[in-house]
């Protein structure tokens, strides 16, 4: 009992000290670290797919992918909607959806098979050469595509194989929604800087946003 009082206390001082160090070598350290980004002239713009794993979203979708088709600066890309067995109006939006944007795509599922699953069903069917994940209740900033694939342009960009956002909270309204920016901003944000300040790499990417080159499949 004594021990595991001992690891429980010391744990988050420890912890603590040595995320802390890590941010200040991301700060001061990181040589990667890019603050500014260049427009990608549009005749060299990769083509880029933006992969949409949706299973009853009936109350997102529409206003994800309106998003996706009006707010992004890009020109080359399209979106692929893997609908993984919706029960719900999903089919439907999505298919009123289709008529009115040419570059959108829906890949039906019949039986739920879970995220992973549509999304590596997906990438059999992308055409883009960089594959863009991106939840169904998630939308990213206009620039996202223009700020990712620079980093895949630079002339040291041999050793990257992904690229991934930092996640925030939209509608901060709710408890709940509020204790996610903490999450996202403290927790998951410190983590990550700390990663790649150490390693110049992270263990995990966000499943809601990340960026992979070629097809991973």
């Amino acid at each position: 009992m004594t021990v595991l009082f001992l690891v429980l206390v010391t744990y988050p001082i420890i912890g603590g000290f040595a995320w802390f160090i890590g941010v200040l070598c991301y700060t001061f350290l990181f040589k990667y670290r890019q603050k500014e980004w260049d427009e990608i002239p549009e005749e060299i713009e990769p083509f880029v797919t933006i992969m949409v794993p949706a299973h009853n979203e009936e109350i997102v979708i529409e206003n994800t992918i309106e998003y996706l088709m009006t707010k992004i600066n890009y020109v080359h890309y399209e979106v692929l909607v893997t609908d993984d067995g919706s029960t719900d109006s999903t089919p439907e939006i999505l298919a009123r959806l289709q008529k009115k944007y040419d570059n959108l795509r829906v890949l039906r599922i019949e039986k739920n098979k879970g995220k992973a699953h549509a999304f590596n069903i997906g990438l059999g069917f992308a055409k883009g050469k960089l594959i863009l994940s991106n939840d169904a209740d998630t939308v990213p900033e206009p620039d996202c595509l223009n700020r990712y694939i620079n980093y895949f342009l630079r002339p040291d960009s041999t050793n990257i194989s992904a690229i991934t956002a930092n996640m925030d909270v939209l509608n901060r309204s709710k408890l709940i929604a509020k204790s996610q920016t903490v999450e996202f901003s403290s927790i998951v944000g410190i983590i990550k800087r700390t990663q790649i300040g150490v390693l110049g790499s992270i263990y995990a990417y966000s499943g809601a946003r990340t960026q992979f080159i070629e097809k991973m499949h």
